[in-house]
């Protein structure tokens, strides 16, 4: 069948571990997808824009005209633009979420979109509307807010090999305390403090050169990907000591990856991935203070867990969604 057609949306001024699961998700649903539409239309659009104030407005409308796709493939935030556009007509909108927390700081604004989003989601047609999620927590969590939507898996996946070219030798003060970002705890700050005293450099890593630079327990590093990926690899552990309940955290499945040891809080998705991977979990910052003073922190991780998520497995992640859009 020919000019079937998938669109991808999304928004953001920032090249998030998000937005390359998006992509990842994209290509590989659209490579599936031709081998029973041949002459298939893919097309990745991009609004570069935040959903704050009227750009909020803006942003729904562009998504609005956008969304013209027999298959539309969006983010939480353009979901509603995509229903409202396709209300009747028979293509389907499948939306990307990687987590949601009702208490991570969304402005009034946000708030209310999510509201009338998940109102409209608990009376959506399960043929035309369907859910990613990229971890069991949510999508037990989807799958039981609204029942009458499909949801489906579909999970980081990296290139494993790739990845193990980076190991090496974990220099035993070195500690990277995970992604700079307001949705990680304030215990954090407390155990990066304690840990500088103690003779530890401690860093974060972040994807904005603003907020790079040196402060007085920590420094923030903008680095490139190899960059980031050696200075992953030769720290002695990474944590990530989240404040909200996670979805499937790229940093810390690529620190298994490079073989360096995670230490996390059981929030959300981070803990299917902490569990799954045999990497520590603390309850608190004093346990994490204590398991990295105890310089016995061991690499556990199973080849079969490398495996499981490689994107060789593609296929096995993809099949659910192709069924159901075909």
């Amino acid at each position: 069948m020919s000019g079937f057609s998938i669109k991808y949306l999304r928004h953001g001024i920032v090249y998030t571990g998000g937005a390359r699961h998006e992509e990842f998700f994209m290509k590989s649903l659209t490579d599936a997808l031709r081998i029973n539409h041949p002459g298939i239309v893919s097309k990745n659009k991009i609004a570069a824009s935040i959903f704050r104030g009227l750009a909020s407005l803006r942003l729904i409308l562009w998504g609005f005209f956008q969304a013209d796709a027999d298959v539309n493939i969006v983010v939480g935030r353009l979901a509603l633009s995509s229903i409202l556009r396709n209300l009747f007509s028979s293509s389907k909108t499948i939306i990307v979420f990687h987590n949601f927390d009702e208490n991570d700081g969304k402005s009034p604004l946000l708030k209310s979109y999510y509201e009338l989003l998940f109102k409209i989601l608990k009376r959506s047609s399960g043929k035309r509307v369907s859910i990613v999620a990229v971890s069991p927590y949510f999508q037990r969590y989807f799958s039981e807010r609204f029942p009458k939507l499909r949801v489906f898996l579909f999970p980081n996946l990296f290139e494993a090999d790739y990845y193990t070219t980076f190991k090496q030798e974990r220099n035993p003060n070195k500690i990277l305390l995970g992604q700079y970002s307001s949705k990680m705890d304030a215990s954090i700050y407390r155990l990066a403090e304690r840990l500088t005293k103690s003779g530890y450099q401690c860093f974060f890593c972040t994807l904005r050169e603003e907020e790079a630079g040196s402060f007085e327990n920590y420094d923030v590093k903008k680095l490139s990907f190899e960059n980031y990926l050696n200075e992953m690899a030769s720290s002695y552990c990474s944590l990530s000591l989240s404040g909200v309940n996670e979805g499937w955290p790229r940093m810390v499945h690529e620190s298994i990856l490079v073989g360096t040891p995670v230490i996390g809080y059981d929030m959300g998705g981070l803990g299917d991935l902490l569990k799954e991977s045999a990497s520590y979990i603390a309850k608190d910052e004093n346990e994490a203070f204590d398991l990295i003073t105890g310089k016995k922190l061991e690499y556990k991780t199973s080849l079969q867990f490398i495996r499981k998520y490689d994107t060789s497995s593609v296929k096995e992640w993809i099949s659910p969604i192709i069924n159901y859009i075909d």
